[in-house]
């Protein structure tokens, strides 16, 4: 629950918002021009800065990169680039000739990025393009990612004078006085996109990593054939009364770089309860010792597991209600304000399903405790009683089990095998049998590390087996380690001072961030309190990379009706 809580807080938060064009790299001769006035000088080093009203251009066998924010402007050799303004709220560039490549990303609420050309103005909404421009007006654009808006400059003689381009499309004006053509990009243009523009990169080497996309087809295409298999075994995992309230999914890399595709759903498995099912998958998960600089040489984060291929992982949040929860979505906000509406149980359940014969999984479970009006985290979700007088003692559940278990963890059919004497092991509350590989332990110690700088939390728990406090037996002591990113959709690892200075929307805040949790199970370092680099279960981790689409999709709908429920 209160990962949870982290991980609804951190969506309201976003870059940092200035805009100044820097010409952060060259090679060959590149000219530059302070103003139309000026006389053209040759560039004699990199990251200057190009005003309002500069220009550039790449003579014969050279190249340039500029930076402005987060985006990316590249010119090929025997272009000219005008430099028309650069703030926040409205950027735009003039290709006078040649060829440039655009990655633009990260642009303010309502803010404009547009490339001009003799004949038209693109505006590009969250993409990669590739755009050809010559003097006479012929100018060519190839849309990889997102969408560009397209406006001619002189009104055609026939046909709309503006509309959108979209992903995988080529537009192409080879005469100003005929109609355009529009077609799928090429395979030519599209690995052309792909390579690597920067002028450090020479020509040979530049298609290097296209080649390599090339050689990881035929494995993706054999990826998407799992995922397909991977939807079958989410429907089988759980029962649906209907289809998905609300789903969503996003494609973006995380902390170390994988390719991640989320697909996140909110359903229903019976008339009382709700489930947010988070499905992480990816084609190639590279083998790692530390995730990120932060946990760097600190013990108890350290990664034992190697590479692998068509790695899943899920993340599952799940609350029971004691009524039936309305079959329209219209009147959630309502029945949720209802004060005779309480959640009588949650969980949270973090698990690497990458094998279905040996699942590792951590897991919280809270259950509605009337007299307090709260959901509350303590023995008394294995069954076994709490003095009424004692302080909650968070209990957590793990261990490594098979996947036909899971969906009893998520559903809190669990217990404790002998509440009289307890164990520390768990069985079926249904029918007593045994959940094998599972085990639950009560907090006993813990420590937690924040960034003053960067957005993120390095945490460890130390638990005891079966609320067995005081025992001399070194193995009932096992330490959570986690590791919890505000992340970027290119992966990186957001700042506090990126995020004050927000002027996004809510929605654009949160499709631009995510959160991604990396859990460990560690051994206790015998005699001390101190937590081991050793698994505890396995070499293994959960890396759970959570957006916040579906949740905030669900809050509007139910906007102060939650509120009422502490925890």
């Amino acid at each position: 629950m209160r990962f949870f809580l982290f991980f609804l807080n951190s969506f309201f938060f976003i870059s940092n918002l200035f805009s100044e064009a820097v010409l952060s790299d060259y090679s060959g001769e590149v000219k530059f021009r302070k103003n139309s006035f000026s006389d053209w000088e040759s560039v004699s080093a990199k990251n200057i800065v190009l005003p309002d009203g500069s220009a550039l251009k790449t003579e014969n066998n050279s190249k340039a990169k500029i930076i402005i924010d987060e985006s990316t402007i590249w010119l090929k050799p025997d272009s000219a680039l005008e430099i028309e303004t650069t703030s926040k709220y409205y950027t735009s560039f003039g290709l006078v000739y040649g060829k440039i490549k655009a990655s633009v990303v990260g642009l303010v609420r309502k803010a404009r990025f547009q490339v001009r050309t003799v004949s038209a103005v693109f505006g590009v909404r969250g993409t990669d393009i590739m755009v050809a421009s010559s003097i006479d007006g012929r100018c060519s654009i190839d849309v990889l990612f997102g969408e560009v808006e397209f406006e001619y400059l002189i009104p055609p003689k026939k046909g709309k004078r503006s509309f959108m381009i979209t992903q995988g499309m080529s537009f192409e004006i080879q005469d100003v006085e005929k109609a355009y053509a529009v077609s799928l990009i090429t395979k030519e243009r599209e690995n052309e996109i792909l390579s690597n523009w920067d002028p450090s990169v020479s020509e040979e080497k530049s298609y290097e990593n296209v080649f390599k996309m090339e050689d990881r087809k035929e494995r993706l295409r054999n990826f998407i054939a799992y995922s397909n298999a991977v939807n079958s075994e989410i429907s089988k995992f759980v029962y649906k009364e209907k289809e998905s309230d609300f789903e969503s999914g996003r494609s973006l890399k995380d902390i170390r770089g994988n390719i991640v595709r989320v697909d996140q759903r909110l359903i229903r498995p019976d008339s009382k309860t709700l489930e947010l099912f988070n499905l992480i998958k990816r084609a190639e998960y590279k083998n790692y010792s530390y995730a990120s600089s932060y946990s760097y040489m600190e013990p108890g984060f350290k990664y034992n597991g190697g590479g692998a291929n068509n790695r899943l992982d899920a993340f599952i949040i799940t609350f029971g209600f004691n009524k039936d929860i309305p079959k329209d979505i219209n009147k959630w906000q309502s029945f949720f304000s209802d004060s005779s509406v309480n959640p009588e149980w949650a969980t949270f359940v973090n698990a690497n399903i990458t094998d279905n014969s040996g699942v590792f999984f951590t897991a919280e479970a809270y259950k509605y405790n009337i007299s307090r009006g709260e959901l509350i985290n303590n023995t008394e979700v294995v069954g076994v009683p709490q003095n009424s007088n004692d302080r909650d003692k968070d209990v957590l559940i793990t261990g490594v089990i098979n996947k036909t278990l899971l969906d009893d963890i998520v559903k809190l059919n669990f217990k404790e095998s002998d509440v009289s004497n307890p164990t520390g092991n768990i069985v079926k509350k249904s029918d007593s049998s045994a959940i094998s590989g599972a085990l639950w332990g009560v907090k006993v110690d813990g420590f937690e590390f924040s960034g003053s700088d960067k957005i993120y939390q390095l945490k460890g728990t130390k638990y005891v087996k079966g609320a067995n406090f005081g025992s001399s037996n070194n193995d009932d002591y096992f330490w959570l380690t986690q590791e919890n990113y505000v992340i970027s959709n290119s992966g990186s690892v957001r700042s506090k001072e990126d995020i004050f200075s927000s002027n996004k929307s809510v929605s654009e805040i949160i499709n631009a961030n995510a959160i991604q949790s990396i859990s460990y199970v560690k051994k206790n370092i015998s005699n001390t309190d101190g937590v081991s680099d050793d698994d505890y279960f396995s070499s293994s981790n959960i890396d759970s990379v959570i957006i916040g689409d579906v949740p905030f999709m669900m809050l509007e709908k139910v906007s102060g009706g939650v509120d009422r429920w502490k925890y």
